[in-house]
C-alpha cells in the first residue's frame, strides 16, 4: 500500500516518480549521426533555472522530447527518475533514466521498452555544463519493438475484512487493478459488501501508483494526480498542481509536489495530514500517522504517536514505508531502521543491506541489494505464504497480501486470495 522510495531499485520506484533523467555525459557538442534507425544518443541542457533538459536524438534523425524531460535542481542523490515514453514515429521505444551523482554529475541511460536498462560508454552530464548548450551522448543501440510487462506495482487493503486489491503500471503507462472492489458495511440485515471503486482504474498513461484501504491515487504523465475509490473522509479529492511522488494511507493520501512541499488530504483525526513545511524527496501515509525525508535525509513523522510511531530515528535515510503500527526506512548505508510496536517482531530487521522495503501490518518486506526479498514479522509465513525466490525489481506489501517485479517485467503476488488480490494479469 505504500510507496517505496528514494534508493528502491530503479523499475518500482520508478513509477512512483515522474520526474524524468537527463543524460549524463562526459558530452560533446550534438554532431551528425549515422544513418542506423535502431540507434541514437541520449542529448541534455543545462536550463537557466538549474534544471536539467533531456531527449533522444536517433541516429540520423530529429531530436526527440519526451513530455516528462526535466531533471530537478534539487534531485536526490542515487535515485534514478524516469522521462515519459520516447517515441520516434509514433512507436514507443523506451524512456530515458537519470539519477545524481554524489559529485554533483547526472548519470544518464535508457531503458527500451523491450529489454533491460543500458548506459552509454560516455553518460555523465558535467557539473559546469554551460547553459544552453545541448551536450550527447554515445551512441546505444535499441529496439523500438515493445514487451509487455509492468513497472511498478502497489498492494492495498484493510486487515479488519481480509481485503484487498492490487494496482500496476504497465510499461505502456497504462494501470491494471484486480483483487477486492468493494468494501464491508455492517446492517441490520448483517455485513453487505458496497461497491467503492477501487480497482476501477481510469484510463491513460501514469508514472506512479499507490493503493490505500479502500482507495487509489495515481500520478499522470502530466504530474497530475487522480484518485478513484471510497472517499467518505475526502481521500480521494486530490488538489490541483504537479507531483513527483504519492502515498495512499488507509483512509488519507499525501504527495509531493515538484517544488518538493508535501499536501495531504483525507481522514485527519489524529493530524495525519497536517504536514509540516518544508522540501522533501520521499513520503509514507500510514494510518493515523505520515512520515517524509527531508532533502537533508532526515526524517519527519507526524500524526498520532501510538507505539511511538512519531519518533523518527536521527540519521540520513534514503526510503521509507509507514504502516499501521509500525514503520521502516532504509539508512544510507542500505540498513533497515524500524520502529513502533514490535508484538509480531514486525521492526526486527535483519542486519543486511537494502534497496527496498514495504510494511504490512504485522509484518515487513525488504528487497536486498542482490534482489531476493526477506521478510519479518511472527507467523508471516504461515499466514500469508512465502515470497518468491529469485531476483525481483520492486516490492509492495498490504494487509493480507504482497506483490513483486520480477526483472522480466512479470508480477508475482502472495498471501490471501479472497477476492483475487493475488490473481495477476497476464503480462
Amino acid at each position: 500500500m505504500l510507496n517505496p522510495a528514494r534508493r528502491a531499485v530503479a523499475l518500482a520506484l520508478l513509477a512512483a516518480a515522474i520526474v524524468a533523467g537527463a543524460v549524463a555525459l562526459d558530452l560533446a557538442p550534438v554532431a551528425a549521426q549515422s544513418d542506423d534507425e535502431q540507434a541514437g544518443r541520449i542529448v541534455a541542457r543545462r536550463l537557466d533555472d538549474g534544471r536539467t533538459e533531456f531527449g533522444w536524438q536517433p541516429s540520423g534523425g530529429a531530436r526527440v522530447l519526451p513530455r516528462a524531460r526535466y531533471f530537478p535542481a534539487n534531485a536526490q542523490v542515487d535515485r534514478w527518475l524516469n522521462s515519459s515514453p520516447v517515441e520516434v514515429d509514433g512507436a514507443e521505444i523506451g524512456r530515458i533514466n537519470a539519477r545524481l551523482r554524489d559529485d554533483g554529475r547526472i548519470e544518464f541511460a535508457f531503458t527500451p521498452t523491450d529489454g533491460e536498462r543500458i548506459l552509454p560508454q560516455s553518460r555523465y552530464f558535467p557539473v559546469d555544463a554551460r547553459v544552453g548548450r545541448w551536450l550527447r551522448s554515445t551512441e546505444i543501440e535499441i529496439s523500438a519493438a515493445p514487451a509487455a510487462g509492468f513497472v511498478a506495482v502497489s498492494a492495498g487493503g484493510h486487515w479488519l475484512d481480509a481485503g484487498g486489491h492490487t494496482c500496476a503500471i504497465r510499461n505502456t503507462g497504462a494501470i491494471e487493478c484486480w483483487g477486492r472492489n468493494s468494501r464491508g458495511v455492517w446492517s441490520a440485515e448483517g455485513a453487505i459488501q458496497a461497491h467503492s471503486g477501487q480497482a476501477d482504474a481510469p484510463t491513460g498513461s501514469f508514472t506512479a501508483v499507490a493503493a490505500g484501504a479502500y482507495h487509489t491515487c495515481a500520478i499522470r504523465e502530466s504530474g497530475a494526480i487522480e484518485c478513484w475509490g471510497w472517499s467518505a473522509e475526502g481521500q480521494i479529492n486530490a488538489p490541483a498542481g504537479r507531483f513527483n511522488a504519492v502515498s495512499a494511507g488507509y483512509f488519507h493520501t499525501c504527495a509531493i509536489h515538484d517544488t518538493g512541499a508535501i499536501e495531504c488530504w483525507g481522514y485527519n483525526a489524529d493530524g495525519q495530514i497536517n504536514a509540516p513545511a518544508g522540501s522533501f524527496t520521499a513520503v509514507a501515509a500510514g494510518e493515523q500517522h505520515t512520515c517524509a525525508i527531508h532533502e537533508s535525509g532526515e526524517i519527519e513523522c507526524w500524526g498520532g504517536n501510538q507505539y511511538g510511531l512519531t519518533d523518527a530515528p536521527a540519521g540520513s535515510f534514503t526510503a521509507v514505508a509507514a504502516g499501521e503500527q509500525h514503520t521502516c526506512a532504509i539508512r544510507e548505508s542500505g540498513e533497515i531502521k524500524c520502529w513502533g510496536n514490535n508484538e509480531y517482531g514486525a521492526t526486527d530487521a535483519p542486519a543486511s543491506s537494502f534497496t527496498a522495503v514495504s510494511v504490512g501490518p504485522v509484518y515487513t518486506c525488504g528487497l536486498r541489494e542482490s534482489g531476493a526479498i526477506e521478510c519479518w514479522g511472527e507467523s508471516w509465513r504461515d499466514s500469508w505464504g512465502t515470497p518468491p525466490a529469485g531476483r525481483v525489481s520492486a516490492i509492495s506489501a498490504s494487509t493480507t497480501h504482497a506483490c513483486a517485479i520480477r526483472e522480466d517485467g512479470a508480477i508475482e503476488c502472495w498471501g490471501w486470495n479472497e477476492y483475487g488480490q493475488t490473481d495477476v494479469p497476464a503480462p
